[in-house]
């Protein structure tokens, strides 16, 4: 029993020397906000006129925010978008929305449709959800010339600006520049 005693004021004794100020490894790493998150299906609408096989969505390292969806041909020739008849399944999303977040979209466009010129990836960091409510449908990327797009989530509220039907505004505040992706497109062609 002494030497039990013994063992226990020594470990005391040193918890005390140190008052706490030993910095642990995992003090320096940030760890990402938990979300409570929610799945939907995934759709597109391309207002370009290339064909985009594939997209997908990101969010931060670590929260399980993201998914992808399906391709999207070329906008009709008036004007229309092509897209909104597939959905994927599933994009999942914080339940509530978050201004903070910043989401990381990848699509892989082809341009020259010529049946032997290879597409190319795109890349657009920053990009931020709209306000939104309830989640009650898809998860929207819409493309929109300039290698632009915006990633909305349909709420219900047909009114505001998650409205799939209507075309967002050049300048949307949630429309995010994308630009060639170098490092994807070296390890993926």
């Amino acid at each position: 029993m002494a030497v039990f005693l013994s063992v226990v004021l020594l470990v005391l004794c040193a918890c005390q020397e140190h008052n706490g100020d030993v910095p642990s490894p995992l003090d320096e790493i940030p760890l990402p906000p938990q979300y409570e998150l929610v799945g939907a299906g995934t759709s597109a609408l391309n207002y370009t006129p290339w064909y985009i096989h594939s997209f997908g969505i990101e969010g931060p390292e670590g929260t399980g925010i993201g998914g992808g969806g399906p391709n999207v041909g070329p906008a009709h020739e008036d004007g229309r978008p092509s897209g909104g008849g597939a959905e994927s399944c599933c994009t999942r999303v914080p339940a509530v929305w978050q201004p903070e977040l910043r989401l990381t979209v990848r699509w892989f466009v082809e341009k020259k449709l010529d049946g032997k010129t290879p597409g190319c990836w795109y890349k657009a960091e920053n990009v931020r959800l709209a306000k939104y409510g309830e989640v009650m449908g898809s998860i929207w990327a819409i493309f929109l010339p300039g290698d632009r797009v915006r990633i909305m989530v349909s709420d219900g509220n047909l009114e505001g600006g998650n409205n799939a039907n209507n075309r967002p505004a050049d300048n949307d505040p949630y429309i995010a520049q994308g630009e060639i992706d170098h490092e994807w497109n070296r390890l993926y062609q």
